[in-house]
């Protein structure tokens, strides 16, 4: 045992100071889009809803599988814009004993409910805005999740914004405002908005878990642990409005996961979400239960047009 101990303290001994200093070194993890790079993500989500709380006769189950690609760019302002788009949507619904299969290839052959919901997702996008120094500016170019043709429909264009910040805030959720070690701990407090469910906050405790060797590459593992709930929604001064949503998140809501940021490629290689979200629809208590994987499957420099 002895002997052991010895050896592994020669070890250390003999390790570059410049690595035992970087274990303990101050790190950002602030999330970064390379222009000149196109990001491939993959996402995985598994849902229940838990129908037997309103009285039906089971449960529902939704997996689905999307592709989504993110190109980055400078442009004439120097600025950096993320373009991203919706590639390929798949997946299956079970309930009430049959399963249903949807393909945003094909969405006319998938069950009705399906193509309400997901027919018009593939092939859909927007752009994320960002300065020098990786701060968010804006989103634009919704126009693809807009309806509404040469009317355009106004609520589809507040949830088409609300989307593209849905998907940026999930991207960085968790992740510390400034530069942080391994074992530091901190708080994010974030108000999200939520297609139906409108402003949702999302508090978290994280924890910077430490540094991994993950693909090759040196990550930091972020975990955390946080609940949701709604919040009223406000008018353009701040004031709270007394108008009631038919869909709400009760208190009691918990969300947990972890995260691995790629201090290289200043990315998330994966992110791992799960929620246990107690719904409110039109006062009745639906229980559901979520769990979303993402993966970064490459990032390569984008081809020319």
């Amino acid at each position: 045992m002895l002997r052991t101990a010895l050896l592994q303290a020669s070890t250390l001994l003999c390790l570059p100071l410049s690595t035992l200093a970087q274990e303990d070194a101050s790190v950002e993890l602030k999330l970064h889009w390379e222009p000149g790079q196109t990001y491939l993500q993959d996402s995985d989500t598994e849902t229940t809803n838990f129908l037997t709380a309103l009285g039906k006769t089971s449960d529902q189950k939704l997996r689905l599988h999307q592709m989504t690609r993110i190109v980055a760019q400078k442009n004439s302002q120097g600025q950096t814009e993320a373009k991203v788009l919706i590639e390929h949507l798949f997946g299956e619904m079970t309930y009430e004993g049959k399963t249903h299969a949807f393909d945003s290839k094909n969405p006319g052959s998938s069950h009705p409910l399906l193509q309400q919901t997901l027919g018009g997702a593939a092939g859909r996008g927007f752009t994320l805005v960002y300065d020098e120094k990786d701060q968010f500016l804006d989103a634009k170019d919704t126009g693809s999740m807009v309806t509404g043709g040469a009317t355009p429909d106004l609520a589809s264009i507040a949830d088409a914004r609300q989307m593209a910040t849905l998907y940026r805030r999930s991207l960085e959720m968790g992740l510390p405002k400034i530069p942080v070690r391994p074992g530091d701990k901190w708080i994010s407090d974030e108000v999200v908005p939520f297609p139906q469910a409108g402003t949702v906050q999302v508090k978290l405790n994280a924890k910077f878990d430490g540094l991994v060797d993950r693909e090759g590459r040196r990550q930091a593992k972020i975990v955390f642990e946080g609940s949701m709930k709604s919040k009223r929604d406000k008018d353009t001064a701040g004031r709270e409005l007394t108008t009631q949503r038919a869909v709400t998140l009760g208190d009691d809501s918990k969300v947990s996961g972890h995260v691995f940021f790629d201090l290289e490629q200043k990315t998330i290689s994966m992110a791992v979400f799960l929620a246990n979200i107690q719904l409110k629809v039109e006062g009745k208590p639906l229980p559901v239960r979520q769990q979303v994987t993402t993966k970064l499957v490459s990032m390569q420099p984008t081809a020319a047009p």
